[in-house]
């Protein structure tokens, strides 16, 4: 029977890597900003894309739909998001920061800004770019083998 070694592949890897940053970086907002990954995810989101409906929301922080509604009810609580009815459809709710959670921008950018500078320590600005290069081509080939699956032509 033939063994598959994941230990080294680019996949495993690729998916460590992103476990870790992740870790590292719920750790120092914790830690600095009482925030939960959640919560400066969606933050970040809403400075981006102020204004998005939960579902638009979710896809931009890659967590399920279902899954947003009571983060959202949470910071909404916590005065972090207001949710607005959508102008063009009163079934849907759109969401944006307030006063309190537009101050918080600032310093999870500055959080995230250290952390790269102590994650990406001994690797160049071209090596930096190198695997950006790549691994952007990983995710499209990816995303060319799904899209083939869902419509098999």
């Amino acid at each position: 029977m033939r063994k598959l070694d994941l230990k080294d592949s680019i996949g495993t890897l690729i998916f460590v890597t992103s476990k870790a940053m992740e870790r590292a970086a719920e750790y120092e907002m914790k830690k600095k900003l009482g925030l939960t990954s959640s919560r400066w995810k969606i933050i970040l989101a809403l400075n981006l894309f102020s204004g998005i409906s939960q579902k638009e929301l979710a896809e931009k922080i890659y967590i399920d739909a279902s899954t947003i509604v009571p983060i959202i009810d949470k910071m909404e609580r916590g005065r972090l998001v207001e949710r607005k009815p959508d102008p063009k459809d009163r079934r849907n709710n759109r969401i944006f920061l307030t006063k309190k959670s537009e101050s918080i921008v600032d310093p999870i950018i500055e959080i995230i800004i250290e952390l790269r500078k102590k994650i990406y320590k001994g690797i160049s600005q071209g090596e930096q770019e190198l695997l950006r290069t790549m691994l952007k081509k990983i995710i499209d080939n990816a995303d060319n083998v799904a899209k083939k699956t869902k419509n098999p032509g």
